[in-house]
């Protein structure tokens, strides 16, 4: 009954925080067919969440409820002044005749958020993977009276981490009042249902555009829109890729010999199906090893110049949300589609009025620009590598808007530029208490060189969106007979892809001299090119040793061209997708004139075309999937896993809307064989995709049948260490210090409970991910082995040293203590008393006096 309380609790509150944004979505979203009601949600935590942040960030809020309610009273503030002048009257006068559009999107809301409920309340234990960092840097937030939040894994210091998503969490656990375990898993819910309105209502304003775009006899289903914006969120949360029929042929063994060996399966190269599989034969997978749903996330590897296997992280939106970490790139992508929203606005607004005397300057002075700041820059904030992708894409849409009204020239370029540093400098500048303090792991871009995505891996991850935009897009050319564009677009592709694969090749080749053009200057007189020759010879030699393990460049660069041409298929498939997609981009771009329709829901009678939009989602989803083909970001893995992890997810996220919308179209418009053959086709498709989250959701609740049903993602602790559970409840319950406790690794549950589960900031956990978060150690220093020592030894003094240098109020003694050190106690009951203490645990609490007095 409480886990019911608590959803129905934040189901109304985000219901008013919805209700509250409409006036600002029909202010600056009108264009939309659904005036961006879809994207109301989102939006209200967006404008509600930087207020607070922002106003908490000056120190004119406190973070606490207080803080949150003024912040939403501004919030409400600003939607009432949007409705002045006739706006509220227009606003009520299009709900009374478009209610039935409103009440479609909340039922979808409204579905997928019961449903995921029902999902994390069947597995809802916030263990591994980075569950437990996440729940850490909510409760953290909770605890924090200003922002920054501190950190609670490196005491003294504040979160060097895109935080945002939390801060909005955090907003809404305390609002709703309920215990932040049960928001962890109540926000996976949400914000998968979120998603799944945002693709419902994005699909249905370009299908409804689309249909008034269209002579009235083309398409006679009026319901097209509403029925075709479903598969929105069939494609973005609920489609899985192709692994899982890869799974149920290899539980069939299939391909495979008596003898145990198979060239299909070794062609593949997905970990695990690979080896021969367990008999006898199953039409459900029944592999033993690994978490089964686990490997539809790493159908890609790479290979090194050695042979070796490297993993590659290719989340897509189904997997993350059963995993349902609150990782940023979840919580960005009910953001991520409102950005595109805000892009398709812009598009039907550009298509239908002239441009021509548009000024950025000009613009810069209203109140849209403002909004499309925040909404874009907002991205840095979520989760950086979303900021460039979605500026990008409001650029592509301005200058294709540009190029369609004044023709193209090199000035259309340095608008564009311009546009996307402007964006670039006010996003910035919006969220700049957060960039003061950021600290980032992040150190360039490397060359992919011998890193080759083959061409059956890429389409196993995104074959069942390429299909429907192959499709769509040869069914643009036949029936437009738009070929005049086609050698445009071919240089086009050829351009972006060998292009930037020569680049790849001579930074390649560059970095490798580095060390004997470095070694030269190190041996100058001047100090200052001495020491730029030795950092020279110190970065080929870590790109030679550390990314390449040593192999001689010209080995490397050779199994660079070769591995190229060995597995053309991803470039193949890129090249053509960008040729084509250019191609009818630029036939767009030059057609100016448009269909007359006479539309009574609409003050227009002008309508846009949709397609050319549709076709911009493409054309950027292609060149985010190239990028990581030619170039990949320089972290401390130093691989492409996080950038074929960041960019993939995001060319899902455009390709799905694209796939949605071209499957819509084409099985509305299909004639005869063709339309008949395709919609087989896509029947299949569809089949095939849905194995993986029929199989997989069953495989992770344990076919709905969990030990206990609940939704509070702390509830394991209490049944597996009743009395840790126990005194970390006394001590989320004492004035707030800094905590010692044992230092565990990554992505396990058996480390830093006291500090997850209290938001009380520790001496040091997981410093794995605080050298990822800060680029290094250095802050970290020596605290790793201080704490060995304050447990371990047996002097008082020593002990006292360290409590003093890390200001620690709590000593917590449990399980993990006495399992990871030597703990010897009695120093601390010798001079202390217990402060909490039951059957395995004792917390002491460190007097103000001790902390201060000098040694």
């Amino acid at each position: 009954m409480t886990d019911i309380l608590a959803f129905v609790s934040w189901y109304l509150v985000i219901s008013v925080i919805g209700a509250a944004a409409f006036p600002i979505a029909f202010r600056f979203l009108p264009r939309l067919a659904d005036k961006g009601y879809a994207f109301s949600k989102p939006l209200g935590l967006l404008v509600w969440g930087f207020i607070f942040w922002l106003l908490g960030s000056l120190g004119v809020l406190q973070n606490d409820l207080g803080g949150e309610i003024i912040a939403f009273v501004l919030f409400l503030l600003i939607s009432f002044l949007l409705m002045r002048k006739g706006q509220a009257k227009a606003l009520a006068e299009w709900i009374s005749g478009h209610w039935k559009t409103l009440l479609r999107t909340e039922i979808v809301f409204l579905v997928f958020f019961a449903l995921w409920t029902v999902v994390r309340a069947a597995n809802p234990d916030a263990t591994y993977t980075e569950k437990p960092m996440e729940l850490a840097f909510i409760n953290s937030i909770l605890k924090s009276p200003t922002f920054p939040p501190h950190d609670p894994w490196l005491s003294g210091y504040a979160i060097s981490y895109y935080y945002f998503g939390y801060v909005i969490v955090a907003m809404l656990i305390r609002i709703t009042g309920v215990l932040s375990g049960v928001g962890f898993n109540l926000t996976a819910a949400m914000w998968f249902a979120m998603t799944a309105a945002g693709a419902y209502g994005l699909v249905y304003d370009l299908l409804k555009q689309y249909l008034l775009h269209k002579h009235p006899s083309e398409i006679t289903n009026k319901r097209f829109p509403a029925q075709g914006a479903l598969l929105g969120p069939l494609f973005l949360v609920i489609a899985g890729n192709l692994e899982g029929l890869l799974e149920v042929l290899y539980a069939r063994g299939l391909f495979w010999k008596a003898d145990g060996t198979s060239k299909f399966w070794s062609w593949l190269q997905v970990a695990e199906l690979d080896t021969a599989p367990v008999m006898p034969a199953s039409w459900l997978p029944n592999r033993p090893a690994g978490w089964l749903w686990w490997r539809g996330s790493r159908v890609i590897q790479d290979t090194s110049a050695l042979g070796a296997r490297i993993e590659i992280i290719d989340e897509f939106p189904f997997f993350s949300y059963l995993l349902s970490d609150l990782h940023p790139h979840v919580l960005a992508m009910p953001f991520s589609l409102l950005a595109i929203a805000m892009c398709l606005n812009l598009f039907i607004r550009g298509m239908e009025e002239p441009i021509r005397d548009w000024s950025l300057r000009k613009w810069i002075r209203s109140w849209e620009f403002w909004l499309a700041a925040l909404i874009l820059g907002v991205m840095g904030f979520l989760n950086t590598w979303n900021f460039p992708i979605y500026v990008v894409l409001f650029c592509l849409t301005a200058a294709f808007l540009r190029v369609h009204w004044l023709g193209w020239s090199w000035k259309r370029l340095w608008e564009f530029l311009g546009m996307g540093i402007t964006f670039a400098l006010t996003g910035v500048l919006l969220f700049a208490p957060f960039y003061v303090g950021f600290r980032s792991q992040a150190g360039g871009f490397l060359p992919s060189l011998e890193f080759v995505t083959r061409g059956i891996n890429y389409w196993i991850m995104f074959g069942v969106l390429l299909i429907p935009i192959f499709g769509w897009i040869i069914h643009l050319i036949v029936r437009e007979k738009s070929r005049k564009n086609l050698p445009q677009g071919i240089f086009v592709g050829i351009l972006f892809v060998f292009g930037l694969w020569v680049i790849s090749l001579l930074v390649g080749v560059l970095i490798y001299n580095f060390e004997p053009w470095g070694t030269v200057l190190s041996q100058n007189g001047s100090p200052v090119l001495a020491n730029l020759g030795l950092k020279m010879v110190a970065a080929s030699q870590a790109f030679s040793v550390y990314i390449h393990g040593g192999v001689n460049g010209a080995v490397v660069l050779s199994e660079a061209i070769s591995r190229h041409f060995q597995s053309p298929g991803t470039w193949i498939t890129l090249l053509v997708l960008i040729a084509l997609s250019w191609a009818l981009i630029a036939g767009h771009a030059f057609q100016k004139d448009r269909v007359a329709v006479e539309d009574p829901e609409t003050t227009t009678a002008q309508r846009a075309d949709m397609k050319p939009f549709v076709l911009l989602l493409i054309l950027l989803g292609a060149l985010l999937s190239l990028f990581p083909e030619v170039f990949y970001l320089r972290d401390q893995f130093g691989t492409r896993m996080n950038t074929i992890f960041k960019f993939y997810f995001e060319t899902w996220v455009v390709w799905a809307m694209a796939a949605a919308f071209a499957s819509a179209v084409l099985l509305a418009e299909g004639r005869k064989i063709s339309g008949a053959l395709f919609r087989i086709l896509w029947v299949v498709l569809i089949f095939c995709s849905l194995l993986y989250p029929a199989i997989m959701i069953l495989n992770k609740t344990n076919n709905f049948n969990p030990a206990k049903w609940t939704l509070d993602g702390n509830a394991w602790l209490a049944q597996v260490q009743p009395d840790e559970a126990e005194a970390i409840t006394w001590l989320g319950r004492q004035p707030m210090g800094v905590v010692s406790e044992a230092v565990g690794g990554s992505y396990t549950p058996e480390s830093e409970w006291a500090s997850i589960q209290t938001g009380f900031p520790t001496v040091l956990g997981w410093p794995g991910h605080e050298g990822q978060w800060r680029g290094g150690a250095t802050e970290m220093g020596s605290r790793q082995t201080d704490l060995q020592t304050l447990y371990s030894t047996h002097s008082w003094e020593e002990a006292q040293a360290i409590l003093r240098t890390y200001q620690i109020r709590y000593v917590f003694i449990g399980f993990n203590e006495r399992s990871t050190y030597q703990v010897y106690d009695q120093k601390f009951s010798d001079h202390l008393t217990p402060a909490f203490q039951n059957g395995t645990v004792t917390i002491y609490q460190i007097p103000e006096a001790l902390l201060q007095a000098t040694p």
